[in-house]
């Protein structure tokens, strides 16, 4: 009776042993998930690059990278012909309408190349239409000789350029606002340095019943007012 007892409690004890795996986990305590996910794709966006053909930039044979994303943006790289360096990137969110247009880049070339600080260098202006004219926007690059890049110049910016005055070494540029519009007249001198800047804006406040327009000129030197007048008009509704 001993020896069958034995031999059962052997075989059990067997059994237990084949019913796990090499990591000693019971096969019935093994899971899978019934339902196999795909893996998940990289979206790559929509890119569309154009190259244009060498051309010469202040003493030097440059070229131009853009690159049109999901027809949304365009980033804006001007590169040194013969040793790829970076000179210029621009980034925008308002696509060009000519992007597909096979004289593209004479375009660009003949409205984004111009002398706007009188140094005797050929600088470079980005501009963009939006739904209005507020939204509207000139981006200046000033072309550094001594470093050979283009330096972009945010007390230039504005809504657009109004005058390039070669003659008189000034440069106007206006701005709109919901209430107030301004014009900007840069004056340079022959290194490129703004000496002075006059600067003349229009607003006009409501009042209850009352708008009241004021005109004022301020003349800012090193980004310091110097003089300021200010004339108001009143206008009353009945």
């Amino acid at each position: 009776m001993k020896t069958i007892t034995f031999l059962i409690l052997v075989c059990f004890i067997l059994v237990s042993c084949n019913n796990k795996t090499p990591n000693n986990i019971l096969m019935n305590e093994i899971t899978t998930d019934p339902v196999t996910k795909p893996p998940v794709r990289e979206v790559i966006p929509d890119t569309l690059v154009k190259v244009s053909k060498p051309f010469t930039l202040n003493g030097d044979e440059c070229y131009w990278e853009h690159k049109l994303i999901n027809d949304e943006e365009i980033i804006i790289k001007l590169f040194d012909y013969k040793t790829h360096k970076l000179l210029l990137k621009h980034h925008d969110v308002y696509p060009p309408p000519n992007y597909n247009k096979n004289n593209y880049f004479d375009e660009i070339n003949k409205e984004s190349l111009e002398d706007v600080n009188f140094d005797g260098y050929t600088d470079i202006l980005k501009s963009y239409s939006g739904n209005m004219a507020m939204n509207d926007r000139v981006y200046v690059y000033l072309f550094d000789h001594k470093e050979g890049i283009y330096i972009s110049a945010d007390d230039l910016e504005a809504n657009r350029i109004e005058l390039i005055d070669k003659k008189n070494r000034k440069l106007i540029t206006h701005n709109e606002y919901r209430y107030e519009t301004d014009s900007i007249i840069h004056h340079f001198d022959k290194a490129g340095k703004i000496k002075f800047t006059d600067e003349f804006s229009h607003c006009r406040i409501l009042e209850d019943t009352t708008w009241i327009d004021y005109k004022t000129y301020r003349k800012i030197v090193n980004s310091e007012t110097i003089e300021e007048k200010t004339q108001s008009d009143t206008i009353r509704w009945e």
